[in-house]
């Protein structure tokens, strides 16, 4: 299932089972990894600003950054730092956030 469909029928309030968490887990972690690439092709989008409100995230706000929130927000287990923090790091490395 594409990622996108998870992340807005989330904010449109279903609630994701363990095995779609996974899913979205796997696929923020194969977008990090693509991140220059992704770059590179122009592929990093803003999320509707519907979804973007319903996750509480400022206007315009990237897929990838709706997609740790998901994850943070859907974690059973606490972790050191959150998926969030790890995608603001590393767009803040490649100069497409401001510090």
């Amino acid at each position: 299932m594409n990622y996108q469909l998870l992340i807005e029928s989330y904010s449109f309030g279903t609630k994701l089972s363990n095995s779609e968490v996974k899913l979205l887990i796997l696929e923020l972690d194969t977008q990090i990894l693509n991140l220059d690439l992704s770059i590179d092709i122009q592929c990093l989008k803003s999320a509707p600003n519907y979804i973007c409100k319903a996750l509480k995230l400022r206007e315009d706000s990237l897929w990838i950054t709706c997609l740790a929130e998901v994850i943070d927000l859907n974690q059973t287990n606490k972790i050191e730092k959150t998926n969030g923090a790890k995608v603001y790091d590393e767009l803040l490395k490649r100069g497409l956030v401001i510090g």
